[in-house]
């Protein structure tokens, strides 16, 4: 048996003995396991993946090319509860399974999301670079902040993140309001949550925060109209995927006061290169951090090894224990 775990550097920089020690302890010792790290080389990563039974990634892009490359392929597992980057109806096509993880970093991300809201909301990063760099200490030195009870919060997204993040908000003595198509009213009114559609929640929040998986309709979900549409300046916290927002329309909201500030955990390009080369970089307005609001060393931890024990479900034709297939094959066709 053959599995490589692809990605780019940063991802890889982990602990990598924890998905090597679930797949010599479900498909043998004798378990050929190669690493690949991508550095835009399209052919090299084909050759990289051409003879593997399996390959497990958190955000390499495996689009039909790629994935036809190995017509053998059995599986993709992802250790990521998204699965955007992988055509997952090419890899059907070929009857290659494609699984991502579930519910393992809910509390994390939501905390998170607080986090941003508040080192924005109360201009965290202005004071500390004021302190760090400019030795002024004084309160004094900026303006604007809101009062965060009784004002405004808009989720983006009601599932079991948006949930959590709704509850936390309420801690704070906020109103809640959500866009979430999917969600039954029944659940947002045993939250104490009122669904709303998305020009209301534009025109009514202070804060927005966006929890939905990308798909083409939450796609630059954010874009120029919908800054437009903002009359409260609130506070942007993004921990979903970048694409969601418009980045270049975001930096123009900032730039003409339609946004009051954004924390983002999450970019359109998200390598090392690439994310300091954005304009949201360096500004005293955007609180930024390396999509780590999944990260705890616990949540870590079961990211890695549901993520393996997925992969080896797929390749030893055990389709029950896989945690979530996200396209329609079967793999019990590969039980020996």
């Amino acid at each position: 048996m053959k599995v490589a775990i692809c990605d780019y550097k940063e991802p890889l920089n982990r602990d990598l003995d924890i998905e090597k020690n679930v797949f010599k302890k479900f498909l043998g010792e004798d378990t050929e396991i190669s690493l690949y790290v991508h550095q835009g080389d399209q052919e090299a990563f084909k050759e990289a993946i051409k003879d593997v039974d399996g390959i497990l990634t958190s955000y390499l892009e495996f689009p039909k090319e790629i994935i036809e490359s190995n017509p053998n392929l059995k599986g993709i597992s992802i250790e990521a509860t998204g699965y955007n980057f992988v055509d997952a109806g090419a890899a059907q096509k070929q009857g290659t399974a494609v699984a991502v993880i579930g519910e393992y970093c809910t509390q994390e991300v939501a905390d998170t999301t607080l986090a941003l809201v508040l080192a924005v909301a109360r201009k965290l990063k202005h004071y500390d670079r004021e302190i760090q760099y400019k030795h002024k200490y004084d309160y004094n030195s900026t303006s604007g902040m809101i009062r965060l009870e009784g004002s405004t919060y808009g989720i983006v997204g009601l599932g079991k993140i948006g949930k959590q993040v709704a509850k936390r908000a309420q801690g704070f003595g906020m109103h809640v309001i959500a866009y979430s198509p999917t969600c039954k009213p029944e659940v947002a009114k045993a939250l104490n949550v009122r669904l709303v559609d998305k020009d209301t929640l534009l025109k009514e929040a202070d804060i927005i925060s966006l929890h939905p998986r990308l798909t083409p309709e939450t796609e630059n979900f954010l874009d120029e109209e919908a800054f437009n549409k903002m009359e409260k300046k609130p506070i942007i916290v993004n921990v979903s995927r970048g694409a969601m927002i418009d980045e270049a329309a975001l930096v123009k909201a900032l730039d003409e006061g339609k946004v009051f500030g954004a924390g983002l955990d999450v970019l359109v390009e998200e390598t090392n290169e690439n994310t300091l080369k954005s304009p949201l970089v360096g500004r005293e307005d955007v609180v930024l951090t390396p999509h780590m609001a999944f990260y705890s060393d616990f949540s870590l931890y079961e990211c890695q090894r549901i993520g393996a024990e997925n992969l080896c479900y797929i390749l030893l034709g055990q389709q029950d224990k896989v945690f979530r297939m996200v396209n329609d094959v079967d793999v019990t066709r590969f039980k020996k």
